[in-house]
């Protein structure tokens, strides 16, 4: 499950803001006066170009307003109700399960692989949880396809067995085969699958609907592609998400749950202060010019004329995703699609219209 950077470069993010869309507005047009009106401008974009998108929007708190475009409003599923596949935005979730059990004293940040899992190479013994949680345990982006069928013991084999592609704790390299690892301390230590663990402690305590894999899937609320595919044929390989997705991606919600995810989050509903501060801190640089930094699960940005956000994205060839918190505006944005060319964001594209058209370009 890859993460997808059309719209986030770190390296070329004010680009970005002007250049993923093929109707922006002109340099020097003037923003509507309201939220309201700058949303409604950027909606008017995407209905245009029929972009296949749900978004999910939410200003100072408020309920969100949800709106599905393009060929998604022919599937007769309310873009409320409509199941989509986050990708690599699972890492987001998985680092707040990942701090919550740290909370319950389960697992601590400095934790090493050797103090949780037997038999561990030397190599990768003492890689410790926050590593995995910013990408700084060295390990490779994958092990296997996302649709293979394979099981937690023999993936933790696998990836115990690869080959480090960076000595760990020294720089950024971002591991899909980490967040899954993430994934396997949460079952070893809480005692509960990933997805129970997920369910019962993060997300029930904070009145929040499901995300999940198969326990939360409904193939007749799935989002489709191009070919009609669901989820779990498209994503999953035609059975239940197994472990080269389990952890880093894969996970289903509804746009509107997942934005109340964020908004929960943020409120303090999930998890305490503290913890949240660390899933918000930039810990580590994600490049050498330094304008793009990664937290737990989840990217910090500055960015002159908007204000600090945070964001991640995420798909496959099918389908994309991509969230973001604008801290100094107080919006909350989550956006999912389908794509149109395997390797494209449509999910992406979108969010840049509406960041074109909420903020200006810069």
């Amino acid at each position: 499950m890859r993460r997808l950077l059309c719209a986030l470069s770190s390296v070329a993010l004010v680009l970005s803001i002007a250049g993923c869309s093929s109707a922006e507005r002109e340099p020097d047009e003037a923003l509507p006066s309201t939220t309201n009106d700058r949303l409604a401008a950027a909606f008017d974009v995407l209905e245009r170009e029929m972009a296949p998108v749900i978004v999910a929007f939410s200003h100072d708190g408020a309920p969100a307003v949800v709106r599905e475009f393009g060929a998604l409003r022919d599937d007769a599923v309310a873009p409320e109700k409509s199941l989509v596949d986050i990708g690599s935005i699972t890492k987001t979730v998985t680092a707040v399960a990942v701090s919550k059990l740290v909370e319950q004293s389960g697992v601590r940040f400095d934790e090493t692989l050797s103090d949780i899992f037997h038999e561990v190479p030397s190599d990768k013994a003492m890689i410790t949880v926050e590593q995995l949680l910013t990408h700084a345990g060295g390990f490779t982006e994958s092990v296997g396809d996302d649709a293979e069928e394979i099981n937690r013991d023999e993936f933790l084999q696998r990836a115990f067995a690869s080959p480090l592609v960076e000595t760990p704790g020294t720089q950024y390299a971002y591991s899909n085969v980490g967040y899954s690892i993430l994934a396997a301390i949460i079952e070893v230590r809480s005692g509960l699958s990933y997805e129970q663990y997920l369910r019962d402690e993060v997300l029930a305590p904070a009145g929040l609907d499901s995300i999940g894999y198969l326990s939360s899937y409904d193939d007749g609320r799935s989002l489709r592609s191009t070919e009609g595919k669901g989820v779990i044929d498209a994503s999953w390989g035609g059975h239940d998400a197994s472990w080269h997705l389990i952890g880093n991606g894969g996970l289903i919600t509804t746009a509107e749950n997942f934005l109340g995810f964020l908004q929960a989050l943020l409120n303090g509903k999930v998890v305490s202060e503290s913890s949240l501060e660390q899933l918000l801190h930039p810990h580590i640089a994600e490049d050498a010019s330094g304008t793009s930094f990664y937290g737990y699960g989840l990217v910090v940005q500055d960015v002159a004329g908007i204000g600090r956000f945070y964001w991640h994205d995420g798909g496959n060839d099918v389908f994309s995703a991509e969230w973001s918190v604008y801290a100094d505006h107080d919006d909350v944005i989550f956006v999912a699609g389908r794509e149109a060319v395997p390797g494209a964001s449509t999910a992406s594209e979108a969010m840049s219209v509406l960041r074109d058209h909420l903020y200006g370009r810069r």
